[in-house]
C-alpha cells in the first residue's frame, strides 16, 4: 500500500472526511501515515471553503495505535534520540494542528480507538462513537506513556481520578462508560454513525464561520496551558522508553516473522 492509499480524503459538502485506511493493521499509526494525516488537517484548515474535518477509520477499529513493529525499527536503527525526534516532527505535530486549525474537528470513533489512537481521538473538539466502540489508554502495556499528550487531555476532560485509572492500569472503557464519563459527546448504532455526524458538521456549516473560528480558539486557549509544555517532556521521555529493554520484551510478539 502507498503512502497515500493509508489516507482516504474525500469531501462531502463543506466538509472534509479523513479516513485511516489500515484495516489489516486496524488503522495503527506510522510516522507516514501521521505526516500525511497533519499535512492533510492543516490543507483542510487553509481551505475558506471548509468548515469541518472528520476522522474515522476504514473497517472495525478507529485507530489502534502506533504501529509497534513500524516504530521498534525506529527506534533499533536510530536510538532515543531518532524516536524523539520523530515523537516531536510527527506524532506531536499532528496533535498541535488538531489544536490550531481554525474549524471544528470531528472524532467518529466507527470501533477501538486505543493508545495512539485514543490520543488522537481526545485531540479532536467532538467525539461521537458507534457503540461498538472502546477506549484504552493503552501505552503503559507496551512500556510507554501516552506520548501524544492523552494522559493531559483525558484528565482536562473526564477529571485527574478517572483519567488515572485509565493511564495507570490501561483500562479499557466500554461506550456506556465512556458517554457517563464525557468521553464521547454521543453513542449511537455503527450504521447511524456517519449520518449523524453529517447531522453534526451540516449544523456548524450553517452557522457564522467567523463565530465558530472564534469560538474554538477560546475553548482550546484554556485547554493550551500547560500542553506545550507537557507535549515537551513526553517527547524526551518516550524516546528513552522505546529503546528500553522493556519495550523491546513487551512488542517481540509484534515483531516476530
Amino acid at each position: 500500500m502507498s503512502d497515500q492509499e493509508h489516507l482516504v480524503r474525500s469531501r462531502r459538502g463543506a466538509t472534509v472526511w479523513l479516513e485511516l485506511n489500515r484495516p489489516e493493521r486496524r488503522n495503527a499509526l506510522t510516522v507516514e501515515l501521521v505526516r500525511d494525516l497533519a499535512d492533510a488537517v492543516a490543507a483542510a484548515g487553509d481551505d475558506p471553503e471548509v468548515r469541518a474535518v472528520v476522522l474515522t477509520g476504514a473497517g472495525k477499529a478507529f485507530c489502534s495505535g502506533g504501529d509497534l513493529t513500524a516504530l521498534s525499527a525506529i527506534a533499533e536503527e536510530g536510538g532515543a534520540r531518532a524516536v524523539t525526534d520523530v515523537v516531536y516532527r510527527q506524532f506531536q505535530r499532528l496533535v498541535r494542528l488538531l489544536r490550531d486549525v481554525p474549524v471544528p474537528v470531528v472524532a467518529a470513533v466507527n470501533g477501538p480507538a486505543l493508545g495512539a489512537g485514543l490520543d488522537l481521538a481526545m485531540a479532536c473538539d467532538l467525539r461521537y462513537a458507534a457503540d461498538s466502540a472502546r477506549f484504552a489508554s493503552s501505552w503503559i502495556g507496551v512500556g510507554l506513556v501516552p506520548g501524544m499528550g492523552g494522559a493531559h487531555l483525558l484528565t482536562r476532560a473526564i477529571g485527574a481520578t478517572r483519567a488515572t485509572e485509565m493511564v495507570l492500569t490501561g483500562r479499557s472503557v466500554d461506550t456506556a462508560q465512556a458517554l457517563e464519563w464525557g468521553i464521547v459527546n454521543e453513542v449511537v448504532g455503527a450504521d447511524r454513525l456517519r449520518p449523524r455526524v453529517d447531522e453534526v458538521t451540516g449544523a456548524l456549516s450553517a452557522l457564522s464561520r467567523s463565530a465558530v473560528v472564534g469560538n474554538k480558539a477560546s475553548l482550546r486557549r484554556a485547554l493550551s496551558l500547560g500542553f506545550d509544555q507537557e507535549l515537551a517532556v513526553l517527547g524526551a521521555l518516550q524516546g528513552g522508553l522505546l529503546t528500553s529493554d522493556e519495550f523491546r520484551e513487551a512488542t517481540a510478539r509484534f515483531t516476530k516473522p
